[in-house]
């Protein structure tokens, strides 16, 4: 991909992408810009302003599921801004408690009315996500970082009849407390009833009941680590029928 097609695509292509104006351009843009076709003024621009600008994504994933990490490469040129189509960013990683960046992925801003990028890496742990744009001849590079919370999973059931509340955590944790926590209502607080220590392969388990009339409610967490938040299983509710 040309520079000059890459600016082209976010400046004067009719489905341009525009943002409100800012006051990050360090020149105007020449004068000659104007009437002058696309190619003609790309070669006697200077090194254009970039940025990435993150879109909305969910900040919170669950351990190995995919996060969705969006934005754009934002091309400042005089008082108009746009996204930059076919341009290469880079992905690193960075998981909590650590201090190296890690290589993650390269994806491609899409060609689309709208350009954008796109990751999708597997959620290990709480971890800052940085996106680089490297930046060539006619454009400034860029960086910006983000994060992703991670929380455990509990993998858990409840037996019928029998009351046995029971999972396996992910990722591994042996030999860790997991809380049984219950509430007497929909609308009530939880409130902390026991606590099982997990053994070589990371199992919890509890023997829950049931009120007379009406139900209760329970489910497990875990606290809050470097590398995880505090994590909760699904509800589960008991009755007697």
């Amino acid at each position: 991909m040309s520079v000059s097609r890459s600016i082209l695509a976010s400046v004067t292509v009719a489905s341009l992408f525009m943002v409100p104006a800012t006051a990050t351009a360090s020149a105007s843009p020449p004068s000659s810009m104007v009437p002058q076709s696309a190619p003609q003024a790309i070669q006697q621009a200077s090194r254009y302003d970039t940025s990435i600008r993150f879109l909305d994504f969910d900040h919170t994933r669950a351990y190995l599921t995919h996060a969705n990490i969006r934005g754009q490469v934002v091309a400042t040129i005089g008082d108009r801004r746009g996204g930059l189509k076919g341009v290469r960013v880079r992905l690193d990683r960075k998981i909590a408690g650590t201090r190296t960046w890690k290589y993650v992925d390269t994806a491609v801003t899409s060609r689309t009315d709208y350009p954008k990028f796109r990751f999708s890496p597997r959620s290990v742990a709480n971890a800052a996500y940085r996106v680089r744009f490297a930046g060539n001849d006619r454009l400034q590079p860029s960086r910006a970082v983000t994060s992703v919370a991670v929380h455990r999973n509990f993998n858990a059931r409840m037996e019928d009849g029998t009351g046995h509340f029971h999972g396996k955590m992910g990722p591994r944790y042996r030999h860790h407390i997991v809380l049984l926590e219950k509430r007497s209502c929909a609308a009530c607080g939880w409130h902390k009833v026991s606590t099982h220590r997990t053994g070589d392969y990371s199992r919890w388990s509890f023997k829950v009941g049931a009120p007379r009339d009406g139900r209760w409610w329970w489910r497990v967490s875990t606290p809050s680590t470097t590398r995880y938040v505090r994590s909760f299983s699904g509800i589960f509710t008991t009755e007697v029928r």
